[in-house]
């Protein structure tokens, strides 16, 4: 009788271990993290993710400055990247990172961007801040420390 309860109670373990590391457990919302400070440069990462479903179906990923600008799609700053010889700018590399977590649905299968190591970087710390609340469904705006 022991031997079955416990073989019974070790196949409910392992079951319900199983199910815990299958189900990426996000709830559906609009859910952003941001660094809490600027950086040397005074521009600010921020990821906006827009999950339905379960599944993340919109990826805002970009970068602020002081006076509101944002990185991707400034094309004074594309262009002085392009013409400082840079393999990248931020209207390549933002929507490239972009579609790897939309297409990966997983922020660790994201590729780094060559000439963009930092910014990929930035985009893993706040996604990965950011499951904490997607898993609880809190649409709090994430205050990340750099």
């Amino acid at each position: 009788m022991k031997k079955i309860l416990c073989l019974v109670l070790a196949l409910t373990l392992v079951g319900a271990m199983f199910v815990g590391c299958t189900s990426k457990g996000m709830k559906d919302g609009t859910y952003k993290a941001e660094f809490s400070t600027f950086d040397d440069h005074n521009w600010k990462d921020f990821v906006e993710l827009t999950v339905s479903g379960g599944k993340i179906t919109e990826v805002n990923f970009d970068s602020v400055n002081k006076e509101g600008t944002l990185k991707n799609g400034d094309e004074a700053y594309d262009k002085a990247m392009k013409d400082a010889g840079f393999a990248t700018w931020p209207s390549d590399f933002f929507p490239k990172l972009e579609k790897q977590l939309l297409d990966t649905q997983d922020v660790e299968k994201v590729d780094v961007v060559a000439g963009a190591t930092h910014t990929s970087d930035a985009l893993k710390v706040l996604v990965k801040e950011l499951s904490k609340n997607m898993s609880k469904g809190d649409t709090a705006t994430v205050k990340v420390e750099r």
